[in-house]
């Protein structure tokens, strides 16, 4: 009974939260944003949707892609043609924490340990991703261009990985859907020429929930529950990197607790799955001790550590909407790049905003929410910020921008009207389980967010979701709920 009450509950929410990206994208922030009529963002994200639900129908009509071993490398090349052509058209200059980024990873390419130091001591995870880049151009060469293709490579790579994800769910048809709608996702393409850490993070943050998926489906027996450690241990990885993967650990206990079925005695059934999430946090945790101990010489700072409290200062700022300001910076000067004073004493001013105007700090959140969750329109910002040397191409999307934000924005609604339709089918037809996990990730996601710092990039890494979300919806618009495999839809 309690599973039954919880999973409609996370459901509810999680529905809750696309009406509302729908009502803001299409009727608030989206018109004001872009500049055109609801009617007309309407039309077309309406569009995209049923074009998406057209691509389902072909894919379902055409029997010989079912093999992974078809469907693979025609994926592949589908996610590589678009990427190819902007990173090779697109002469995008790193500013910013992409220029950072780049600086330090050839800094520790050329043995200079200390750069950047004082802004690690207080961000150390700053240096995870740095620290990868620098191995990529060990071998290829310390070039922004480097940088760009090792993207590339990364978004080919979750693309797939959403593929088997969703086939693992629901079934081979969803899956070939989904990969393709990643693989065409026009964020993810523009976004493929900054140096940021999404791209390798995405495709470790996929991993460790395809691996999760698999690997908890049917109980392990003997030596095999060890293969949960590798869970762990790509989830520490993607941690250095962005240090967001061990948000998963409370979904992950939530989705084993109350989306998968009671088939043992309750107190069997309670210790079987807190030893699963058991293995997975005690892989996590010495992964990142075993990185720190082959690394801290060389990084100088502790991998994968961090704290909210400037996250936290920042993203409660009401007059920058809990967006990043230079004003913040001050209170790191101030405590002298100190970690521990520099969060603690940000997290306390922050508690105190939140304390003094709790009204205030409601509809912040409100207007963090429409900031972080409504619009697609940071790839094709950042990726056009600093164009050197311009190219044909990149002088005809100048001239179109409005025209490309769009397209962005319809085909970034589409998955979203969709994936609002995949959770009212999921609620109505009682098959929870599929979409179980990604409702529960992106929640926590939503949760952290109504507290720190806000961008429209910072939903790029639970697009994924969106899209697995919108395939369960085309599954059920087709038809195909009663006939699928592969660990799919449960009655």
């Amino acid at each position: 009974m309690i599973q039954k009450i919880v999973r409609k509950v996370v459901l509810s929410f999680y529905l809750l939260f696309f009406i509302l990206v729908v009502i803001y994208g299409n009727f608030l922030r989206g018109p004001y944003l872009y500049q055109r009529p609801t009617l007309y963002l309407l039309f077309y994200s309406l569009l995209m949707s049923g074009g998406f639900v057209g691509v389902f129908y072909l894919l379902k009509k055409v029997e010989f892609l079912k093999s992974p071993k078809i469907f693979i490398p025609l994926l592949s090349l589908i996610a590589f043609a678009p990427r190819y052509i902007w990173v090779r058209l697109m002469n995008t200059v790193p500013v910013y924490d992409f220029l950072r980024y780049y600086n330090y990873a050839a800094a520790l390419l050329q043995g200079d340990y200390d750069a950047y130091l004082e802004i690690r001591n207080v961000f150390p995870h700053l240096s995870g991703y740095p620290l990868v880049l620098s191995y990529v151009y060990r071998l290829f060469g310390d070039t922004v261009a480097v940088g760009k293709w090792f993207n590339v490579f990364c978004s080919v790579g979750t693309a797939i990985l959403l593929y088997l994800l969703v086939r693992e769910l629901l079934g081979d048809t969803a899956g070939q859907a989904a990969g393709l709608i990643f693989a065409l996702y026009p964020a993810d393409i523009m976004y493929i020429t900054l140096l940021a850490s999404e791209h390798v993070f995405l495709v470790l943050f996929l991993l460790s929930i395809y691996l999760f998926i698999h690997y908890t489906k049917t109980t392990l027996t003997g030596w095999k529950v060890l293969r949960l450690l590798l869970v762990g241990l790509v989830m520490g990885i993607a941690h250095i990197i962005r240090p967001v993967s061990s948000l998963l650990f409370p979904p992950m206990l939530a989705y084993l607790l109350f989306f998968h079925e009671i088939k043992k005695p309750m107190v069997s059934f309670l210790k079987e799955k807190g030893k699963v999430v058991a293995m997975i946090v005690l892989a996590f945790f010495l992964t990142l001790g075993m990185l720190n101990l082959i690394y801290l010489d060389t990084v100088k700072v502790p991998l994968g550590k961090t704290a909210g409290g400037f996250n936290m200062y920042v993203g409660t700022d009401p007059e920058r909407t809990g967006m990043w300001n230079p004003t913040a910076w001050q209170i790191i000067e101030e405590y002298d790049h100190d970690f521990y004073r520099v969060h603690g004493e940000a997290q306390r001013r922050a508690i105190e905003r939140i304390k003094e105007d709790p009204t205030g700090f409601v509809a912040l959140a409100e207007q963090k929410f429409a900031i972080q969750w409504t619009t697609d329109d940071y790839a094709l910002y950042w990726s056009m910020l600093e164009v050197y040397p311009d190219t044909a191409f990149s002088l005809w999307v100048e001239e179109n921008k409005d025209t490309v934000d769009i397209v962005a924005q319809s085909y970034y609604m589409g998955i979203v009207m969709l994936a609002l339709l995949g959770v009212w089918y999921s609620i109505k037809k009682r098959r929870e389980y599929p979409i179980g996990l990604a409702a529960l990730i992106v929640l926590v996601f939503t949760a952290a967010h109504v507290l720190i710092e806000v961008q429209s990039r910072y939903h790029h890494p639970v697009v994924p979701f969106f899209i697995l979300t919108a395939a369960a919806a085309l599954v059920h618009v087709t038809g195909a709920g009663d006939k699928i495999g592969n660990g799919g839809l449960r009655a």
